[in-house]
């Protein structure tokens, strides 16, 4: 494996913990994420010549210690904290081994102190511990590019300025309260990489990955949260799906059209597991209601085997917990499994005013789908071209395209 692969797999799995490391050793996410940046740009100058390390990340924390004492020396500011940061005291102490209390649990509830603004945490979780980058961050919170730039330069600032600690606090109801957003998070990072918002492919593995991964934390302190472990459950049932989800030229595949023996039976079986003991703990809510679903789907041998009265159930049972457009969304679709197309359909086009639903064009290919089941190919097709419109990732554009064709 050449260093490209090693370090390219190296961002992929441990980037996040690299940085939560240095946060925690130095209490500065500027100085951690310059750090962290030369220590990559020093591997990719040394390890070809030298080789690659039997530990690259032991290797990047004890060099980006370095850079960052480095950088502390160089600046008069920082100058003045060496003393409160204690850096030159043992700066090639041993990596962490990973744990309950791994460092990126501390980075999800530190980016969730209630002294940084509500508006600007999930940005912050999204970018330096979901892995997003500044672009994506804007694309999964529906936002200009400016306005989350602005948000997270806001909240680093407040973070230095106020030395707010990035560690998990103490006081068990604080988590409780910081547990939501961080779920959010995970759920976004998640939903960018199985359903990407821009370039060629509609599956990106590396942050689905990372989100199962941070999933995986969150759910891992005792006794046992239901949320925590609903999200853990919808992530493993989706990503369960992943290898017939596209074509051999990275297409999507509707759900009823999905070779389900190329399902991960592995995941379904982790993933139903964990649905049933969040189910049966008191704080189960919406998250395990959708990992219930997830469920019910993956429990069925093909599509026409769905028990949709069931998922219609979850799907009431989840919108008792809030207003939601995008589960009422998918209600209505599983209505018009359940009855007919033109039920379905009723309930769609009875939700066209609402704004959400408007920009989020899996609603347009819903309306698209069902009214080419109800006999009206002009609107049919005036669904899918306002699909299209909305989508920028090349793999959902061929596949809106394959329905406009008309041999699609």
């Amino acid at each position: 494996m050449s260093v490209d692969d090693v370090l390219a797999r190296f961002y992929r799995e441990e980037h996040s913990r690299l940085l939560a490391a240095l946060v925690a050793r130095f209490g500065d996410l500027d100085l951690a994420e310059e750090s962290a940046q030369e220590a990559m740009a020093a591997a990719l100058a040394t390890w070809p010549s030298a080789g690659v390390p039997d530990h690259p990340l032991a290797w990047l924390i004890t060099t980006a210690r370095r850079k960052a004492l480095d950088r502390v020396r160089r600046d008069a500011v920082l100058a003045r904290r060496l003393a409160e940061l204690a850096l030159e005291r043992q700066p090639d102490e041993p990596v962490p081994a990973p744990g309950p209390t791994d460092e990126r649990l501390a980075m999800l509830m530190g980016c969730c102190h209630p002294a940084i603004a509500p508006a600007d945490r999930i940005a912050l979780m999204l970018r330096f511990v979901g892995g997003l980058t500044s672009a994506e961050v804007a694309q999964s919170l529906l936002l200009p590019l400016p306005t989350i730039q602005a948000r997270i330069t806001r909240a680093k600032r407040r973070i230095r300025v106020n030395r707010i600690p990035l560690r998990v606090p103490e006081d068990p109801a604080e988590q409780q309260r910081r547990l939501p957003l961080i779920l959010t998070a995970i759920s976004l990072v998640f939903t960018e990489g199985y359903d990407a918002t821009g370039g060629t492919n509609t599956l990106r593995a590396d942050l689905t990955e990372e989100a199962i991964r941070l999933a995986r934390i969150v759910a891992a302190p005792t006794p046992p949260r239901a949320e925590p472990l609903g999200l853990l459950a919808l992530l493993l049932l989706t990503d369960a799906r992943r290898a017939a989800r596209v074509d051999a030229e990275g297409v999507p595949i509707a759900l009823e059209e999905q070779d389900r023996t190329r399902w991960d039976p592995d995941l379904i079986s982790e993933g139903l597991a964990l649905v049933e003991r969040a189910a049966g703990l008191p704080d189960a809510g919406r998250l395990t209601a959708l990992a219930a679903i997830a469920a019910v789907h993956s429990e069925a041998a093909t599509f026409a085997d769905t028990d949709w009265p069931q998922i219609v159930a979850l799907y009431d049972l989840l919108l008792r917990h809030g207003p939601d457009p995008v589960a009422a969304m998918n209600r209505a679709i599983a209505v018009g499994r359940r009855d007919t197309p033109q039920a379905g359909l009723a309930l769609l086009e009875a939700m066209a005013d609402e704004p959400i639903l408007a920009r989020h064009h899996p609603y347009h290919v819903a309306l698209a789908l069902f009214r080419a089941e109800c006999a009206d190919p002009a609107g049919s097709r005036r669904a899918w071209i306002r699909a299209r419109d909305l989508v920028d990732n090349q793999a959902q554009r061929r596949f809106i395209d394959r329905h406009l064709s008309p041999d699609g």
